[in-house]
């Protein structure tokens, strides 16, 4: 493991604040989230955390329940192309996730009975199964990446300076455990009002 439970939970919660400050929705947020989270591991943990986009599928419950975000091309092969991807790290072998924790608000719909735990992903890669069809167990997962997928949602990025001003609030406002991170911080919302900013996001009760 390349990060602790704690350390993942701070990361996560950070970008979540920052995602929702600025008037997004944390469940379709993977872009900012894997960009961050590898600009916060770079940082504090000089860990090389590789964004990568595609094609990803994760177990996440006890009656087969899972999450596949990725589509059925022309020819019938499910791929993580298009509209239809996902976003998330890569580093020393690992997937590290940090969007997991707001899988739960995927199905925050009326009508919808499909719980998923806000629990913390980051499984070896070596661990994958071999397939989207061959998820058996809650934690399986199987992911498909795409250079050009990965170029294109990545490239957003540079569209605007105010992304990289949030990657330097993420790394300026994380604190490593034991120290304590600071449960607001003053920062702009997207109307440029100066505004205090509590840190909010789900407890991470477990891992995949």
């Amino acid at each position: 493991m390349l990060i602790k439970l704690n350390e993942y939970e701070r990361i996560y919660k950070i970008i979540n604040t920052l995602v929702v400050n600025e008037g997004g929705n944390a469940a379709y947020a993977c872009i900012l989230f894997s960009a961050f989270g590898s600009y916060v591991l770079e940082k504090h943990y000089k860990i090389r955390a590789e964004p990568k986009a595609g094609l990803a599928a994760y177990h996440v419950g006890a009656d087969n329940d899972a999450i596949v975000f990725g589509e059925f091309d022309q020819n019938g092969i499910l791929t993580g192309q298009a509209n239809s991807f996902h976003c998330w790290l890569e580093a020393e072998g690992w997937l590290i996730d940090f969007m997991a924790p707001a899988f739960p608000e995927l199905y925050k719909k009326p009508g919808k009975s499909f719980f998923i735990p806000p629990y913390m992903l980051q499984k070896p890669l070596s661990k994958m199964a071999s397939s989207a069809e061959a998820l058996r167990n809650p934690g399986d997962f199987y992911l498909e990446s795409d250079p050009i997928t990965t170029i294109n949602r990545m490239s957003i990025l540079s569209s605007s300076q105010a992304y990289s001003d949030l990657a330097e609030i993420c790394v300026n406002w994380y604190k490593k455990p034991p120290q304590k991170i600071p449960k607001t911080i003053q920062i702009y919302d997207q109307n440029g009002k100066n505004i205090s900013t509590a840190l909010i996001g789900k407890t991470v009760t477990g891992a995949w």
